[in-house]
């Protein structure tokens, strides 16, 4: 998949960085104001406060001892810079580095608290912005007309320079963070996201998508939802496949059965044919009529009983059979098919016997189940050898009647067995031209087992082959 980072990884990353870098400029602006102003008057309660005992010592004495307090106060404080004047504006007293600035005319004496602006008062003591300069400076004015001024030792610049560079830095490391902090969020939040647009991706291909892993939130029910579609839609499909291949599958069998059908009734009736046409054009004897017509009569009822299982084939595969279930005595339904066959048997001196349990009763339809094991009865009778055995007896297996079907004789190829079902498959062509076959008694078995629902299957023994079936109680 191509990686596209204005996707929803780089939207939700793009959005969270700028939310962060908003809310940390705003506190960037809003701090620097707000610490500008701290240390400022954080300078101005320190002067205030170093000040106010030496104010207080100076006031009623004369120039040369306030000028000599002053010298000491200035030994003990030399990082203060300021000047001592008298009451004539003469200085008495100036520390070397102290830059006296333009002092405004209406200082006022009184005794305020600090105010914000231009201007600030406390305990007496005048505070304002040094002309040409952003440093403090304040003035007092004693009781005696002495003024006292006093420069502050750090510029409002140095204070925004020393701010500007640690904001910068401490920018810098919160801007890392939060990159980090964006990327991991927006990884979180897009990561399961990215899965549910791959998985989707993978689903219109047709490809195999794994089972989400759960999760409490909505993505989770989301991608929960879009599992559960996609297995659905995937069950449709594999039934439409199936659908659509097993209609080919009976398209196929009904053009191979019609194909098998028609050649089926063409032999019986082109021989029905050519006999009679030879008996109109004085070809055959007239002593000889009753032979020939009695064999048309055998073909053309051999033609009838084909016709009537091409019927009997199209009805079970049309779904057009109701069926009528029942609860009935499987002993006296076998009994009745056995002794439809018994004289064929006899003939060929085959013991068809059975060996059914006359208290169980099983639920079907009586006319379907007697015309598949008639079928089936007849088939093995067919693949006996004379002098041999057919022997019919039933298990318990669960719910289920299990009834068994053994002739002996031989066994059938293995290549042969998945056949035996299919119409007009004979596995010897020779013999079955001497018996009256028409290749769909298996056929109709099928059908006829398969609109029941009931299981069976045919398999080789050591001296014969098994046929097996499950009826339900």
């Amino acid at each position: 998949m191509k990686h596209n980072f204005f996707g929803i990884f780089g939207k939700v990353f793009f959005y969270t960085v700028l939310i962060l870098t908003i809310v940390i400029v705003a506190m960037f602006v809003f701090l620097s104001d707000q610490i500008k102003s701290a240390v400022e008057t954080t300078q101005q309660l320190q002067i205030a406060d170093a000040f106010q005992t030496f104010f207080v010592q100076i006031e009623g004495r004369t120039d040369e001892e306030a000028a000599e307090l002053a010298r000491q106060f200035h030994q003990k404080n030399t990082s203060f810079e300021f000047c001592l004047e008298n009451s004539d504006k003469e200085v008495i007293f100036q520390t070397d580095h102290f830059k006296r600035s333009d002092i405004p005319s209406d200082l006022d004496s009184g005794n305020k608290i600090i105010t914000k602006g231009t201007r600030l008062t406390q305990n007496r003591m005048n505070f304002f912005k040094a002309g040409g300069s952003d440093r403090f400076q304040f003035v007092t004015i004693s009781a005696g007309g002495m003024r006292l001024y006093v420069t502050s030792s750090t510029s409002g610049a140095f204070i925004y320079h020393i701010f500007i560079w640690d904001a910068i830095a401490a920018f810098a490391i919160v801007f890392c963070a939060s990159l980090i902090a964006a990327a991991v969020f927006a990884r979180r939040i897009t990561k399961p996201i990215k899965k549910i647009a791959g998985d989707t991706r993978k689903m219109s291909e047709l490809q195999i998508v794994d089972e989400p892993r759960q999760r409490n939130d909505e993505i989770g029910q989301l991608a929960g939802d879009v599992y559960k579609m996609y297995r659905a839609l995937q069950s449709t499909i594999e039934q439409l496949e199936y659908e659509i291949k097993r209609e080919k599958e009976m398209e196929e069998n009904q053009r191979f059965f019609f194909s098998a059908a028609s050649h089926e009734l063409k032999t019986p009736i082109a021989a029905t044919s050519a006999l009679l046409e030879g008996m109109l054009e004085n070809v055959v004897r007239p002593e000889e009529y009753p032979k020939y017509i009695r064999e048309c009569m055998r073909m053309t009822k051999e033609q009838s009983r084909l016709v009537s299982e091409i019927l009997e084939m199209v009805k079970l595969s049309g779904g057009l059979i109701v069926q009528k279930q029942e609860s009935t005595n499987l002993k006296e339904t076998i009994e009745s098919v056995i002794g439809a066959h018994k004289s064929i048997a006899d003939a060929r001196n085959i013991d068809l016997d059975m060996d059914i349990p006359g208290n169980i009763f099983c639920t079907y339809d009586t006319g379907l189940f007697a015309k598949a094991l008639s079928n089936v009865v007849i088939n093995a009778i067919d693949n006996t050898s004379d002098g041999k055995k057919v022997h019919l007896y039933v298990k318990r297996d669960g719910l289920k009647i299990r009834l068994y079907i053994f002739n002996e004789g031989e066994t059938i190829p293995e290549e042969d067995l998945p056949r035996l079902f299919e119409p007009f498959f004979s596995r010897d062509k020779a013999r079955s031209k001497t018996r009256e076959h028409s290749g769909l008694g298996l056929a109709i078995v099928k059908k006829t087992l398969d609109l029941m629902e009931v299981p069976f299957f045919i398999e080789n023994m050591e001296n014969g082959v098994l046929f097996c079936m499950d009826l339900p109680y």
